[in-house]
């Protein structure tokens, strides 16, 4: 798996270290991060860049438009200052002179006019922005779903991961704050810019005092910024954990157990516990920044007050005239809350941009992910396997699951292997379907080592079909066809396929056929037994159409009638393909053309049906015990 950092990825040629460091490339990025400075208003020139690179990324369109109305906003404010200031003007000079009112009349409309064409830019940003944050939102959704697509399966064996995950789930949610704190920044630099320029017109000195509002806005939302993203970081696994039960809570998969067990109200109170502990946190570090943030805001009104007093001082000295001091009060009082509008943009960015980071690093494991992925080709033909000293440990185990495993498939050949629970029989699967990568030794494909293989082309000559095997709650000719997707529209294929698994029939019984929706949850979905959905599961292996056929316990939900049909049938159905089978039930193994037997990770024996009973060693004295549930007496080891 690429990890986005130094260290050899887990399962790679290079090989893990000893201990933590197998681990260690998903443990360190989950710790918790050194203090970095997010009030470090260097850091705003890239965080834009990068923001602007996202939103151009994900909604050009919707982004040029949103820009273009903030400018009309920004020169709005230029032109209400100008056109308020010879309106006030004539109204002066009409008060004084007795003008007529139809002389100042058009100042009047100029100043509604101007307002209410900044008011309809107002409303068309506040709607494409809702757009364009939902835009950002799949953009940076799309992107997890990118590298979630191309990690080994190893990576969804370590916490760290779906931590990360979880976190890049945040910066997707978070994207508005990103959208709305670029988009804040822009537009009140614009009406910012339009009022110090008008400001400097009518009086220079109150420029730099105005500026002044800018900072402590900044610095409280920055400071709020980090003190959330540090909570929302060390939140993650609880954050996990509750979502998790949630799901158990309100999925139909685990409603049964739920009820039966009457689970509900101990989960549900485990939820809430995470829930308030989540709130007590969140409410402590609130309650934290808002001293912070009253003291900026008091600052901000200090500063506005000697600000106006001062435009007071100099209309009283004669410095300014009415006209002019008009201008400057709504200027300061326009200008002061673009200021603290930046502020709190630049701190909300500072804020976005933690997320950013997060997200950013994760992306970064795609071109990491694609440069360690092998890229040698698979042998156009399939003679023989051959597993030789392989060991692999799971990330988060302490022991290894295999430990220096051998054994060899013959093309065309029936493999078994059985042990009881725990032994490494999924594993082992796992490792021959190059789903995961040994640590130590290899797996060799007509003499090729598969963990030099490009991953993806060698998975298409495998067909896997495991004991937990997915429903998907898709039209039945998508669940078995998914198992060669790009032949999804053959469905004379699909059909035989489903013929083969014995399942045909039932598909003809549903009422729209293979159009069929499986999934009650869905309008017009409809569910299917547990042997039917395995028999739908088996027919998605038989389509696949692959050489090599992984069967991990292929018939646990069928009754004893139907399984001993289809293992029957098994050699006629796969006439020209290996199968690796896996079972529980050693009637269905014993006429496997080889048996292997797992214990503690390892190979403890292996030979035909007639040649372990002989050897009275683990598989006779299992075999004897599952035999002796059907007969008061049951074979004895050397029948």
């Amino acid at each position: 798996m690429a990890t986005g950092t130094d260290d050899p990825p887990a399962g790679t040629a290079d090989g893990p270290g000893e201990g933590e460091d197998e681990v260690a490339p998903t443990t360190i990025y989950d710790l918790m991060p050194a203090q970095r400075g997010s009030t470090d208003l260097r850091r705003l020139p890239e965080i834009s860049r990068q923001a602007l690179a996202i939103m151009w990324r994900a909604a050009r369109g919707e982004f040029v438009l949103m820009t273009a109305l903030q400018v009309v906003s920004g020169f709005g404010i230029v032109a209400q200052l100008v056109v308020g200031r010879e309106a006030l003007a004539a109204l002066l000079r009409a008060a004084g002179t007795g003008v007529r009112l139809a002389d100042v009349a058009g100042w009047a409309v100029a100043v509604a006019a101007v307002t209410v064409a900044m008011t309809v830019a107002g409303v068309l940003q506040h709607e494409r922005q809702e757009i364009l944050t939902d835009n950002v939102n799949r953009f940076v959704e799309g992107e997890l779903l990118r590298v979630a697509a191309e990690a080994d399966l190893t990576a969804f064996e370590t916490p760290g991961f779906h931590n990360r995950m979880q976190r890049v789930r945040q910066s997707g949610s978070r994207s508005l704050n990103l959208v709305q704190g670029l988009s804040t920044l822009i537009s009140s630099g614009l009406r910012v810019a339009a009022v110090l320029t008008g400001l400097l017109v009518v009086q220079p000195l109150l420029v730099p005092l105005l500026l002044i509002v800018f900072v402590p806005a900044w610095l409280a939302a920055s400071r709020r910024g980090d003190a959330f993203h540090r909570l929302y970081w060390s939140m993650t696994p609880a954050d996990r954990e509750r979502q998790y039960l949630a799901g158990v809570l309100t999925s139909r998969d685990t409603a049964k157990e739920v009820l039966g067990f009457g689970l509900a109200g101990p989960l549900r109170r485990r939820w809430e516990a995470l829930y308030e502990a989540r709130i007590t946190s969140l409410r402590t570090t609130a309650n934290r920044q808002i001293g912070f943030t009253l003291l900026a805001n008091a600052v901000i009104g200090l500063v506005l007050l000697a600000v106006m007093l001062l435009v007071a001082w100099l209309t009283i000295d004669g410095r300014l005239t009415l006209a002019d001091a008009g201008v400057a009060v709504v200027a300061v009082a326009a200008g002061a809350g673009g200021l603290a509008q930046a502020g709190y943009a630049v701190g909300s960015l500072s804020e976005a941009s933690l997320y950013l980071d997060d997200y950013l690093a994760f992306q970064a494991l795609l071109p990491r992910m694609r440069q360690d992925r092998p890229t040698g080709p698979v042998p156009d033909t399939f003679r023989r396997i051959d597993v030789r000293g392989v060991t692999f440990r799971y990330p988060t185990a302490e022991e290894p699951a295999l430990a220096d495993v051998d054994l060899h498939i013959e093309a065309g050949e029936v493999i078994a292997l059985v042990g009881e629970n725990g032994s490494g029989k999924t594993t082992l699967a796992k490792l021959l379907a190059g789903l995961y990568r040994p640590q130590q030794g290899t797996v060799r494909w007509d003499g090729v080592d598969v963990a030099g293989m490009e991953p993806e082309a060698f998975r298409r000559r495998v067909a896997v079909i495991f004991q937990d095997f997915v429903r998907y709650h898709l039209p039945v000719r998508d669940n078995i066809g998914l198992g060669r997707a790009e032949a999804l529209d053959d469905l004379p294929a699909i059909r035989a396929a489903a013929a083969a698994a014995g399942v045909d029939d039932v598909i003809g019984r549903l009422r729209d056929g293979y159009g069929t929706m499986l999934g009650p949850e869905f309008i017009g979905g409809t569910d299917l037994s547990v042997g039917q959905w395995q028999r739908v599961a088996l027919a998605r292996a038989f389509f696949r159409d692959a050489p090599f056929i992984v069967l991990d316990e292929p018939t646990s939900a069928l009754d004893p009638r139907a399984e001993h049909e289809l293992f029957d049938r098994v050699r006629d159905l796969l006439r020209g393909r290996t199968v690796l089978l896996i079972s529980h039930r050693f009637s269905s193994v014993r006429s496997a053309d080889r048996i292997y037997v797992l214990d503690g990770g390892r190979v403890t024996e292996h030979g035909t049906h007639a040649e372990l009973m002989a050897r009275a060693g683990t598989y006779a004295e299992l075999f004897t015990l599952q035999a002796a549930a059907y007969s008061d007496d049951g074979p004895s080891p050397s029948e």
